[in-house]
């Protein structure tokens, strides 16, 4: 599984593709562009949404975590 580190230099690269393809204004006139910048900016969303519930995902996915659910329920732990 990606580390929260991973995720915070996605979502970097995903900041700096919107700012630069925002501002290219034949990119924008193009019959993708649009598209192109609505798919970048949802994976931007879903990649913030993942590193606020990376421990959640790690209990989901991780057969040998030590995380349980209680702790992902416990409020002192959130």
């Amino acid at each position: 599984m990606k580390t929260r580190a991973d995720i915070e230099g996605l979502k970097r690269d995903l900041d700096q593709r919107l700012k630069v393809l925002k501002n290219d204004s034949v990119f924008l006139d193009s019959p993708r562009g649009r598209y192109a910048i609505t798919v970048l900016e949802q994976r931007r969303e879903v990649a913030e949404m993942v590193g606020e519930n990376l421990i959640l995902l790690d209990w989901v996915f991780n057969h040998n975590t030590d995380i349980k659910r209680a702790d992902l329920v416990d409020q002192d732990k959130v």
